[in-house]
């Protein structure tokens, strides 16, 4: 029986949501909550951070901030408009997550010139210790439009082998902030911290499955290191010049005796966006069942396919361009949000943001994220329970404890979006 979408002739209790709730609000638990980390409105600022270990004990933060969304005002008799941007940190240890260590913040302002779209781009050094793990809690706050954009970066300084001690920049020099890129990129490496001549590269052809359903009983395969093949690079005049794959992804270390690098995931041109008939199917594959999903990459139309597809649920011509336009955006977001070894869209997370939304709540604990849909400590709510899996590639991967006792609450969402209607359109 295909369990992607087939509605039950039974109701099991959310016994599992319940519990969750239960634990975290009986114990005192080291976790910081956040209510619109992963919401529509929070991710309207696009924005990059990365962070970047110099030694031992400072650390810089790149941003590059896009005015589209920052209003300009003229703040003077001038006859100039200037955009007025607070950007702050908050930097906890991952062992201490509710106890702020540090805190930083920067003003930005900007004359309105010709160019109507431009980014606000810097960096802030600031102290970061060696041997434990942080938290940076980055919040961008408009002062014009009284908006605040929260962000979070987890950062590694407990090793001087893990990625964030690997500056990663292109021809022109400008720093590349995401961890996926374009086939036959090149791309130039740096490391203050790691100078030596020779580095190991490790590659890998993976093929990975799409996240299974949150109560599914099958157990999703944990990525395995087993690299396709290696070579060596050397550092000419204190850089790596690396040539990306077509396909793959390539992992750079320091040495053989580690696991731990930065790591270059290749995806399609577009990504992450969704830009082909074929890409557009795989990733409706949530809310379709197995005759549907196989018609569709069976047909010789695969365009007209997945247009039927929409149009039967929807209704009509309008209503299904507006479910499309929704359902993936929410595909790129998470693939902005979530993608770790794999596209967003196919992980854990990636699958429950597109189907259900963004929570109306995340937590974040050391070892992972709880996600609430509801109000917390309501034992109706639905509430997801992620765990952080150490992986060498990412520190993006996170696994869904899975439970029968979502069943109900799947299909319920699943069905809304068939009755051409948004689960959630937050």
């Amino acid at each position: 029986m295909d369990m992607r979408y087939s509605r039950p002739g039974y109701i099991i209790p959310i016994i599992l949501s319940y519990l969750l709730l239960v634990a975290c609000s009986s114990q005192k638990v080291n976790q910081t909550s956040n209510d619109r980390l992963y919401k529509k409105e929070n991710n309207e600022l696009n924005s990059s951070y990365l962070i970047y270990h110099i030694n031992d004990s400072v650390s810089q933060l790149f941003y590059e901030i896009s005015n589209e969304t920052l209003v300009y005002k003229r703040t003077d008799t001038s006859n100039y408009f200037y955009c007025h941007v607070r950007l702050s940190l908050k930097i906890s240890s991952e062992n201490e997550l509710n106890r702020i260590v540090d805190t930083t913040v920067l003003v930005l302002k900007d004359r309105q010139s010709e160019a109507i779209v431009k980014d606000l781009k810097g960096d802030i050094y600031f102290n970061l210790q060696k041997g434990t793990n942080y938290y940076v809690d980055i919040e961008v706050y408009d002062v014009h439009r009284k908006t605040v954009y929260t962000h979070s970066e987890f950062t590694n300084k407990s090793s001087t082998d893990s990625r964030q001690n690997f500056l990663v920049t292109n021809y022109r020099d400008e720093v590349l902030y995401t961890s996926y890129y374009k086939p036959e990129d090149v791309v130039y490496i740096r490391s203050h911290r790691n100078r030596e001549k020779l580095f190991e590269v490790d590659f890998f052809r993976p093929d990975f499955k799409l996240a299974l359903p949150p109560f599914s009983r099958e157990q999703m395969p944990h990525f395995s290191y087993k690299p396709d093949s290696a070579f060596s690079v050397y550092q000419v005049n204190e850089k790596i010049e690396l040539s990306l794959p077509s396909k793959g992804f390539f992992h750079l270390k320091t040495n053989s005796s580690t696991k731990d690098g930065v790591t270059f995931f290749v995806y399609e041109s577009s990504f992450p966006k969704i830009k082909n008939t074929e890409q557009m199917i795989h990733a409706t594959r949530y809310i379709m069942s197995r005759k549907e999903f196989d018609n569709c990459m069976l047909s010789e139309d695969k365009k007209g396919a997945i247009d039927k597809f929409w149009l039967e649920i929807a209704g009509s011509n309008e209503r299904a361009k507006e479910l499309i336009r929704k359902y993936y955006n929410r595909v790129q977001e998470a693939n902005k949000l979530f993608t770790s070894f794999q596209e967003g869209w196919k992980t854990d997370r990636g699958m429950i943001f597109i189907v259900f939304g963004a929570p109306n709540k995340v937590t974040k604990r050391k070892n992972g994220e709880i996600w609430t849909y509801g109000e917390v400590g309501n034992p109706r709510s639905i509430v997801f329970a992620f765990t952080k899996i150490v992986n060498p590639f990412t520190d993006n991967d996170y696994f869904l404890e899975r439970s029968e006792a979502y069943k109900v609450s799947w299909y319920e969402a699943v069905d809304m979006w068939r009755q051409g209607r948004i689960y959630l359109d937050n």
